[in-house]
């Protein structure tokens, strides 16, 4: 087990009808908040706009987070040679209360084309409830010729969920307010070419973020 983290109780709650369902998390999709930008050679855009070409989908324990125009590319003859793109994601969240164990599972999935003379980097560095996830990377090197339209690159962090207060544990523990927090991610790509004449290209079209109970839990709260 890598990763442990005590979630402290918070304030309000959001509405109980989701933990009536059975999830195990509460994605805030109504509050979340994207940002970003591209710069190609001396050029520069907004990009990752909510609603926009950025759409999160609560999907009970998995966040989905849709991306439509978050990369860059560099074709041949194009006499840029760097480009950049990054995208900030933040989103609040709520876990179900009681003491057990946790996986936070990230995965990001993209595209990629570059020639020999081109390198190219997709990063997502996350953070959840103010713990900082490892950084999930993968990079193409000089060299290699890619050509591949769907990659992912995927990781699994553990957490210990335990909300018990010192004094009247139990009517704290179950009865209290839901732990709130929030789910970050500043997503990141970036290639260069050494010569006007390569090609490179690299594209995230999106962000999957499970919360999944590990079974065998330690214990819930019992349903009020």
């Amino acid at each position: 087990m890598r990763n442990l983290v005590s979630f402290a109780l918070a304030a309000s709650a959001f509405s109980s009808i989701a933990w009536a369902q059975g999830a195990s998390i509460i994605w805030d999709t109504n509050r979340a908040i994207s940002g970003g930008n591209k710069q190609v050679g001396g050029s520069s855009q907004q990009v990752c706009i909510k609603d926009v070409n950025t759409f999160f989908i609560d999907a009970g324990n998995t966040l989905s987070i849709l991306l439509t125009d978050l990369g860059v590319a560099l074709p041949s003859g194009d006499s840029s040679l760097t480009g950049r793109a990054n995208c900030r994601i933040v989103v609040p969240v709520e876990v179900a209360r009681g003491l057990y164990l946790a996986d936070l599972t990230q995965t990001v999935t993209y595209g990629v084309v570059k020639g020999s003379g081109a390198t190219a980097r997709v990063s997502a560095n996350s953070s959840f409830f103010g713990y900082p996830l490892p950084v999930l990377t993968r990079g193409y090197s000089w060299g290699p010729i890619v050509n591949s339209p769907l990659e992912q690159v995927s990781r699994t962090d553990t957490f210990r969920v335990n909300t018990p207060a010192a004094a009247g544990w139990f009517k704290s523990w179950c009865f209290g307010r839901q732990p709130k927090g929030i789910y970050t991610s500043n997503l990141a790509v970036g290639i260069e070419k050494n010569n006007p004449y390569d090609e490179a290209q690299l594209a995230i079209d999106g962000l999957d973020v499970k919360f999944e109970v590990r079974p065998g839990a330690l214990a819930f709260c019992p349903a009020r």
